[in-house]
């Protein structure tokens, strides 16, 4: 199968001790356990939604045709640009997330699924800073309209904030007091730890697993299930392929 991996530096694997325990990474080996896996990273330090949206004309067509899941975690780095507008008026604020960015990750999320049998996930965003009331507020308005988005683009959710809240300190590197004001130009304790891109791996892994059991079965009730149907075969056969009339 094919995993195609869209984001950014997180994605990406910064902060990861070693490039094999980025998440990425790390999905792949579950992934490997249920069938061979070949993964495609289009990941960037630093994207926005729009600069990632762009860098997808890169993408060979193929791979995102023939992709078993895809994968898109996006908005990090466009958020702490909308922030400031959340200090004096947070509906602009939200208003400026709602119609420059979503529109944006619409886009994407129409590009990486080109084939219905590609398992697209899109995947909330976690906040590094759970002390800050901005960030709290500005980081819960859109994962709630990412929400909604995959719900209007018929992809599952991947609620990374679920799996990192109120456990910030152990999963985010470098993680000091959990307020804006431990942003930095550098070494931002922004970025998941080896045990946050873990913990990312397996709230992919989870959701995953149960949307391709729910298609499985969609589509053995569909078809027919070749070994249930054989069972019924030698049993007709045995029982003289039909309803047995006493005279």
């Amino acid at each position: 199968m094919i995993y195609v991996a869209l984001g950014d530096s997180i994605t990406h694997g910064y902060d990861s001790s070693k490039p094999e325990l980025r998440y990425v990474d790390q999905l792949t080996e579950k992934l490997n356990q249920m069938n061979v896996t070949h993964t495609y990273v289009n990941a960037k330090p630093g994207y926005t939604a729009p600069q990632l949206l762009a860098s997808m004309e890169k993408i060979p067509p193929c791979i995102l045709a023939e992709s078993t899941l895809t994968t898109v975690m996006i908005g990090g780095n466009d958020l702490l640009r909308v922030l400031p507008w959340y200090l004096n008026d947070p509906e602009e604020g939200r208003r400026r997330l709602e119609t420059t960015v979503i529109p944006v990750v619409r886009e994407i999320l129409e590009k990486a699924k080109p084939s219905s049998h590609t398992i697209l996930l899109l995947c909330t965003i976690y906040n590094p800073f759970p002390n800050s009331d901005l960030a709290a507020r500005g980081v819960g308005d859109y994962n709630d309209m990412l929400a909604r988005l995959a719900s209007e683009c018929s992809c599952e959710l991947v609620r990374i904030d679920d799996s990192y809240q109120g456990r910030e300190s152990e999963l985010v590197n470098g993680y000091r007091r959990g307020a804006l004001e431990d942003y930095r130009l550098i070494k931002n304790p922004i970025h998941p730890n080896d045990r946050g891109h873990a913990r990312i791996a397996e709230a992919i892994f989870h959701v995953y697993k149960k949307r391709a059991r729910e298609m499985l079965l969609a589509m053995k009730k569909k078809t027919g299930d070749p070994v249930l149907d054989a069972q019924r075969r030698r049993r007709s056969r045995r029982s003289g392929g039909g309803v047995r009339v006493n005279r």
